[in-house]
């Protein structure tokens, strides 16, 4: 049996040009380099790192396509086992992030059961196609139960990266608990007995 701390492993999503790889440089050893040129990931890369989750390690593995997790040739391998996506746009972008719906569908197709947590990158970046507190608090109402958490960050100014980070670790893992603790519960039932018949007989026995 596998001991240490638990994994979870969490992909990222979203369009070109939304800064996945910055935030993945600073997850990975907290670093920013700004991009000369357009420059994309090319295959398959991930980092582990581990935050203290009401006192217990958590690991996250953070796993990034550059943009290439639609192609098919990539895909199968990046969505599977998912625990998580964190789906990401620009905020100085409204186009980046009106397409997110596409990525949803393709996370619930190819991920089952990952949490989507949607993330708002450059909060430093000022201008007027901004997307606004109505834009995210409209999207957010129309994907209804779908979002597990929404988060605005600069990887620049590094604001909020860690934060959103550990916010997700311990998430997933209050998750995990819970699904042990239900199987735990389940299992203490015998063949043929009901929850309710369960619970009288304990009743009976401490009278």
């Amino acid at each position: 049996m596998a001991t240490g701390p638990p994994n979870y492993k969490i992909i990222l999503c979203g369009e070109y040009g939304v800064g996945k790889s910055s935030i993945f440089r600073r997850f990975m050893n907290n670093t920013f380099t700004v991009e000369s040129g357009k420059k994309s990931t090319v295959g398959l890369d991930q980092s582990v790192r581990t935050f203290d989750v009401h006192g217990q390690d958590v690991k996250l593995t953070l796993w990034d396509t550059g943009g290439m997790e639609r192609m098919s040739f990539i895909g199968s391998s990046y969505y599977r086992g998912a625990n998580a996506a964190l789906l990401c746009y620009s905020i100085k972008n409204k186009d980046t992030f009106t397409i997110l719906s596409q990525y949803i569908l393709d996370i619930v197709m190819n991920a089952e059961g990952a949490k989507i947590f949607l993330c708002g990158n450059m909060a430093d970046a000022e201008g007027e196609d901004m997307v606004n507190e109505t834009d995210i608090e409209n999207f957010t109402r129309e994907c209804g139960n779908v979002l597990s958490g929404t988060y605005k960050i600069s990887c620049k100014d590094n604001e909020g990266v860690t934060e959103m980070f550990r916010d997700m670790a311990s998430v997933l893992h209050a998750e995990q608990i819970g699904r042990m603790t239900l199987r735990k519960s389940l299992n203490v039932i015998k063949p043929g007995e009901t929850p309710e018949n369960n619970m009288n007989d304990a009743k009976k026995k401490c009278c």
